[in-house]
């Protein structure tokens, strides 16, 4: 009983210092995602410049955001591919029945990567930005 009284303070302290530090493990792994309209843009303009200097070093790239004007070569369910080489992921609430092949389009999201084998530029969470159907 005598243990306890005199490491009161220091079992408090100890106890108070557990639960803070799980809150803010907590609150960092769970942080709210961001959505795609607020991030800052770190490259605007059009896709085959960006492609370029990609090609020389593709990890100063990665996770920026960039908004980027092509023409749509390809299509599928998720995305679209600009100018042959940039495969853009739409976010789940993008509609993408309005773009057509051949299209003009503006987009704005993330990049996830590079591939070297493919030649293929990787953008994640998309939006559209500006569409010109031709």
């Amino acid at each position: 009983m005598s243990f306890l009284k005199k490491n009161k303070k220091w079992l408090i302290s100890s106890v108070i210092l557990l639960i803070l530090g799980i809150f803010l493990a907590y609150s960092y792994v769970y942080k709210p995602h961001q959505n795609t309209e607020s991030l800052k843009t770190d490259f605007e303009g059009e896709a085959s410049t960006l492609l370029s200097s990609i090609k020389d070093d593709s990890t100063l790239w990665l996770n920026k955001v960039v908004v980027l004007s092509g023409k749509v070569t390809s299509k599928d369910v998720k995305g679209i591919t600009l100018n042959n080489s940039i495969y853009c992921q739409f976010r789940e609430d993008t509609k993408t029945s309005e773009i057509n092949i051949d299209d003009t389009i503006t987009i704005k999201g993330q990049i996830i990567g590079y591939d070297d084998l493919l030649d293929e530029l990787k953008i994640n969470q998309c939006i559209i930005k500006k569409l010109t159907n031709e």
